[in-house]
């Protein structure tokens, strides 16, 4: 809907000049005279490949955010060599790392030993859980976090790519899991891989000692560390970012690449540098203790350390472009302190619709607190405008002036944040309650890009979060279910009003059914009665909460 309070966009000094020194400089470099290319920002998509050329192959260090990039990659690539490759590594699961890969490999030269994708060991179980149980909530996450529907005017970027991550996955699973410290020969080249951590915690760095060349993925940034990503991830752990910057000091290569920066030159620069981007992490995390410590509640926490240090501030790796202080140091109180603030009028406040009815009825209305908002609006305190009318949107969701006031303060707040996810935030919500998207239609794109494709069991396992407990009531029933194509089989219970699945068919099972993943995962369920009662199974899916509905954000 049109907005009357006008907001004049604008952008920080430094917001605009990162995006030309970083993600704007996208581009295939050549590491000197070395073997060794990295694949910057392909197209603008967020997520750089790294190439290197042994003696008969090949290396792939991640292969792009989709197969998109990853089809920009596979050109750059025969440009640089016609070698075949053979092997890729998948610094860690985050999705840009690893969906270009079938446009650099098929499926057949991964099957059959011709190629091998290196991961960590728990790459496959991260990967799962990152984008399974809540992948609904994560999805919705993604889209605000990422820019999806900001418009070219904006000149948005991702802080580490322009276009927003979509397109098409193109991912292939690993062929080799590695569990410590490992050293490779492949092509002639010698790799030590080593794990980090810290980023994600299925992530690994590798140095290249004949090329004085370290790669640490996602470790290093153009952008200090993204220690919790609002868009929703577990804990990310400070001392493993420290520790993988501390083997580069150790390591003091010549060379630094990684998943998001341009490749870098020359010791002096790369240990003062990092050094300095090791420090900040450790600053943030230090201080947040010390301030837990004395007491401090995540907003407190928030305004104490929301502005870094100036001598601890290096454009373009130690500024607050990726991570920042006011979305980090809240999770070290909640991921390592708890949800609870120590109050105890916090344990179980008041249903927030309700106490906003009854703040709205003190302060004379949903009119009254409007003008209000209003007034802080134009006199430049959006935050409160944005909070108050939050309150009238909350008492009544059908105020339309006040979705608009609310939408105009957060534009403003948007306009003048520096941190492109954080910016991206703010004006993706004023969007929102502009209706200028529809929610359910986004979850429905977001989930089935991010779900990636999942076997029956995957599925099957997955339904434990969809059963509608009200619907379910005591009944108890067994159901088994076998993959059609692979012939594994798992059998799903329900009593109590949980669903419990194991592996096998029970003996006893009141139906057993043969299933394909397309076939259960659309919107009617198709399946082949093996054995058994096939209304049991009917009546097991009618229990199931499978309708994809959109939320919003900033109307609850």
């Amino acid at each position: 809907m049109p907005n009357p309070y006008d907001v004049e966009r604008s952008w920080p000094d430094y917001f605009l000049e990162h995006r030309r020194n970083t993600v704007e400089r996208a581009g295939t470099y050549k590491c000197g005279d070395l073997p060794v290319w990295t694949v910057h920002c392909p197209s603008g998509y967020l997520g750089n490949s790294t190439i290197i050329e042994g003696e008969d192959g090949l290396i792939v260090y991640d292969t792009g955010v989709n197969t998109e990039a990853g089809a920009v990659i596979a050109e750059e690539i025969a440009k640089i060599s016609d070698k075949p490759i053979k092997a890729i590594f998948y610094s860690h699961h985050h999705a840009d790392h690893y969906n270009g890969t079938n446009q650099l490999v098929t499926h057949e030269q991964v099957a059959s030993g011709e190629v091998k994708i290196y991961a960590w060991e728990n790459f496959l179980h991260e990967m799962a859980n990152e984008w399974g149980e809540i992948l609904p909530r994560q999805s919705m996450g993604v889209a605000y976090y990422g820019g999806a529907f900001l418009s070219p005017e904006d000149e948005h970027h991702h802080g580490i790519g322009t276009i927003p991550a979509g397109g098409t996955p193109g991912f292939i699973p690993p062929t080799d899991f590695l569990a410590e410290a490992t050293v490779l020969e492949i092509a002639g080249v010698t790799l030590n891989v080593f794990y980090t951590g810290g980023e994600a915690i299925s992530e690994f760095g590798i140095h290249l000692p004949e090329f004085d060349m370290v790669m640490i993925a996602d470790e290093f940034f153009t952008g200090i560390p993204n220690m919790h990503t609002i868009r929703g991830s577990k804990p990310r752990l400070p001392d493993n970012y420290i520790g993988a910057l501390d083997r580069v000091l150790e390591l003091e290569p010549e060379w630094l690449l990684g998943s998001h920066i341009i490749p870098m030159q020359g010791k002096d620069h790369i240990t003062e540098s990092v050094a300095r981007y090791r420090d900040v992490t450790q600053y943030l995390w230090d201080q947040s203790i010390r301030l837990i410590n004395k007491g401090y509640t995540p907003v407190e926490l928030q305004h104490a350390l929301k502005d870094l240090p100036e001598h601890l501030v290096e454009p373009p790796y130690s500024v607050p472009m990726y991570g920042t202080p006011i979305t980090t140091v809240p999770e070290f109180f909640t991921g390592w302190v708890s949800w609870f603030s120590g109050d105890s009028t916090d344990l179980l406040p008041t249903e927030p619709r309700v106490k906003a009815e009854r703040f709205v009825e003190l302060m004379g209305g949903e009119d009254a607190v409007l003008e209000e908002a209003k007034r802080y609006h134009s006199e430049g305190d959006h935050q409160f405008a944005a909070e108050l009318a939050q309150l009238a949107v909350r008492t009544n969701p059908g105020n339309e002036d006040g979705k608009l006031v609310k939408a105009a303060a957060l534009r403003a707040l948007g306009y003048r944040e520096i941190n492109p996810i954080a910016r991206s935030w703010y004006l993706t919500g004023a969007l929102e309650l502009e209706e200028a998207f529809d929610p359910t239609e986004l979850l429905v794109a977001m989930t089935s890009m991010l779900g990636g494709d999942k076997s029956v069991i995957q599925l099957v396992g997955g339904w434990r979060y969809l059963l509608d407990f009200e619907k379910a009531g005591t009944q108890a029933l067994t159901v088994g279910v076998r993959d059609a194509e692979s012939s594994e089989e798992v059998t799903v219970t329900l009593r109590n009003g949980v669903l419990i699945t194991t592996e096998g068919i029970a003996d006893g099972a009141d139906v057993v059914v043969s299933a394909t993943a397309a076939g259960i995962s659309g919107a009617e369920i198709s399946t082949s009665v093996v054995s058994g009662d096939g209304a049991v199974f009917d009546l097991l899916v009618g229990l199931l909460d499978r309708q994809m509905v959109g939320f919003k954000m900033h109307q609850r």
